[in-house]
């Protein structure tokens, strides 16, 4: 094993419990590997223990005992894993399961909570609710009553236990943030009493179970802004101080999230490369003398850093999620030393699902850059062996074309690919500019490095004649051309007699912002239209968004509610913010016209009707339009005789994004 990451992989031990080192998987589970079975569906299970072999030495699964998802089909917290443990047989499943992970030498923990009769809570008032449905109202449970409820925990964790599992979490900052109307007995007012509750529960499970049983707490280090009461209490990093010095008998690990929802899930929007407020948090802990084990989670991959973390004492272990989905093999590539082959995380959610549906999509959860994610348990039957080495060409260097280029490389094929413009990465090409698409710039890098690292001959400038091709000899060609931007037939003055573009498309502007004017006109307000208005408001323009819609970014996924978001501070002074677009950032130079039809377009002249049928222009410096994109079929189909096997991947195969293009150039590379 390499020495490389040495402190990363270390060992630490709990009691006689050894993990094998130091990453802990969280709750994370993607949405869509269960259907509606009351046990863990194979592909549940699969993916837990990919996990487990992956690297992680916990493995988190939550207990989802919310009956209600499921009876909404607009929910898509209804594909998560609800398993009726009232049935004997069930349990037999988890036991697998928990076999499963035991396998890899890893720990199964139970993700829960703290559970209250029915119309009870701890403080009163409106209880735990549900997305889309309203909370009920309940009543203070009285303090001689909480037995109840420790008894209660304590039973259902040690049933976990004899089935398998090894530890329980559960998040416990709702009980840190001081109520709206505090209880006035042991239970209410202090860091100490407020935790009462948590930390006698945790005891009765020590005693229960005995100190090698794993027990966690996750919490934000801190909730400045607060979320109850008209005074916006929240609590601070010296409040989780105390109440970890308190709880450090009983607490093995803290789980130290960001103070928000969107940091603690960051993107490009929100994150930028190497920050981890939440670090923060842990060395405040270890400065105090906390005996916790502290574990930083949200945005972790680069293993250079993590091991640094560690090795310097910052913290003790780390949680991560989309390490592991994005890499079947992080764990691997650790124990190797190759941490510079690891796939970047693109950090666009997509891995998490999204709240609500307006209809079914297999593609909720899938990762955008492992194009094994979720399907491992199918793999057997999806993927053959390959059959010797062959010549292959790839036609189009965009993320489609270099990754068909870099997995036949790796199954030990010849391959050379032929890219028409002087550079790599197709539609990424507007990574390298725009601050917020860093990840997706990372990744492109990653692809370029990595098919130079496997001895991919790169032709750049050039587009292969097909004859010229044909005499090359190849065994195989992939076209991966991609797709061009729409100029949509529906607007009028788009183009000359002569067909000739009169204006630009989002995909233009790329190093050509100079030439625009101040005040720019978009035509079409999707993810894209949205993304170049940012990057334009950033460089000083003012941007004027006209869309159909009614909302500008209507397509844009609100994964996990907060891919393109931010925390917005009130203005009130109350000190409390609410998560919004991240285009509300630039509410001064970009703005946003909604259910209109653009029309036509006269040189910097827009005219478009709103719903009422009324024409309106509005004149600007220039007009860009974002009217989507068609695959280039004709493009690719000039190559379709020049090998025994012509196959087409990614835009040209009409896959439309990165993420069914990754899953796209493995199923064309495996039919090689």
């Amino acid at each position: 094993m390499s020495k490389r990451y040495a402190a990363l992989l270390s060992p630490v031990r709990i009691g006689s419990t050894v993990l094998k080192n130091r990453m802990v998987f969280p709750n994370a589970s993607p949405h869509f590997l269960q259907g509606p079975e009351d046990f863990p569906a194979e592909g549940y299970v699969s993916f837990t223990g990919a996990l487990a072999r992956n690297g992680a030495a916990i493995v988190t699964l939550a207990e989802w005992n919310h009956p209600h998802p499921r009876d909404n089909p607009k929910l898509d917290m209804g594909h998560m894993q609800y398993f009726d443990m009232n049935n004997p047989a069930v349990h037999n499943y988890i036991s697998q399961m928990a076999d499963e992970v035991h396998f890899y030498g890893s720990k199964l923990i139970l993700s829960t909570d703290l559970t209250f009769p029915k119309g009870y809570s701890l403080n009163g008032g409106p209880g735990h609710g549900f997305p889309g449905m309203p909370p009920e109202m309940t009543e203070m449970m009285p303090a001689e009553r909480m037995h109840e409820i420790i008894d209660a925990f304590v039973e259902k964790v040690t049933m976990y236990r004899d089935l398998g599992y090894d530890g329980v979490t559960m998040r416990v900052d709702s009980f840190m943030v001081p109520a709206e109307h505090e209880r006035q007995d042991e239970y209410g007012g202090s860091v100490a009493g407020r935790m009462k509750l948590v930390i006698d529960a945790y005891a009765a499970v020590k005693r229960a179970l005995g100190p090698s049983f794993i027990t966690e707490v996750q919490c934000p280090g801190e909730q400045p802004m607060g979320y109850t009461g008209e005074s916006a209490i929240g609590y601070t990093i010296e409040d989780t101080i105390e109440f970890a010095t308190l709880a450090e008998d009983v607490v093995d690990i803290i789980q130290l999230r960001e103070k928000d929802m969107c940091i603690s899930h960051p993107t490009g929007y929100t994150f930028q490369k190497g920050e981890h407020p939440c670090v923060g948090y842990s060395i405040a802990l270890k400065e105090a003398g906390v005996n916790i084990l502290t574990e930083p989670i949200g945005g972790f991959q680069d293993p250079e850093e993590i091991n640094e973390l560690i090795s310097s004492g910052k913290c003790d272990m780390i949680g991560m999620a989309r390490a592991f989905f994005s890499n079947p093999n992080y764990g691997e590539l650790l124990a190797q030393g190759r941490g510079e082959e690891i796939t970047p995380c693109l950090w666009c959610n997509k891995c998490h699902g999204t709240i609500l549906v307006d209809k079914p999509d297999p593609w909720l959860s899938v990762c955008s850059v492992n194009p094994r994610f979720g399907i491992e348990h199918k793999l057997h039957r999806l993927l053959k062996n390959s059959t010797g080495s062959k010549r292959v060409a790839i036609i189009g260097g965009g993320p489609v074309g270099m990754r068909c280029a870099i997995m036949a490389a790796e199954q030990g094929h010849s391959v050379t690919l032929y890219e028409k413009t002087g550079y790599l990465g197709g539609q990424l090409y507007h990574a390298e500019s725009y601050s917020f698409k860093w990840p997706l710039r990372d990744f492109k890098n990653w692809e370029k490095r990595r098919m130079e690292e496997l001895g991919v001959t790169v032709h750049l400038n050039n587009a292969p004649d097909p004859e010229a091709l044909k005499g090359e000899g190849y065994d195989v060609v992939i076209a991966a051309t991609g797709a061009q931007a729409n100029l949509p037939r529906s607007i009028q003055g788009l183009r000359d007699e002569n067909g000739k573009a009169l204006v630009r498309t989002c995909h233009d502007i790329f190093g050509r912002e100079s030439e625009l004017g101040r005040h720019v006109v978009i035509c079409g307000a999707s993810e894209t239209g949205i993304e170049t208005a940012m990057y334009l408001a950033q460089n000083g323009h003012e941007v004027t968004l006209l869309t159909r819609q009614m909302e500008i970014g209507h397509d844009c996924s609100k994964l996990h509610y907060i891919t393109m978001a931010w925390v917005k501070p009130n203005n009130d002074g109350s000190g409390k913010g609410h998560i919004a677009p991240a285009w509300e950032k630039f509410e001064d130079m970009l703005h946003g016209i909604t259910e209109v039809t653009t029309k036509s377009v006269d040189g910097s002249t827009v005219t478009y009707v709103d719903k009422a049928g009324e024409e309106h222009t509005i004149t600007a410096d220039d007009v860009i339009i974002c009217g989507g994109v068609s695959p280039r079929v004709d493009e690719a189909m000039r190559y379709a005789d020049c090998a025994d096997t012509f196959l087409m991947a990614g835009d040209c195969n009409g896959c439309g994004n990165i993420q069914r293009g990754m899953r796209d150039a493995l199923a064309k590379v495996n039919m090689i």
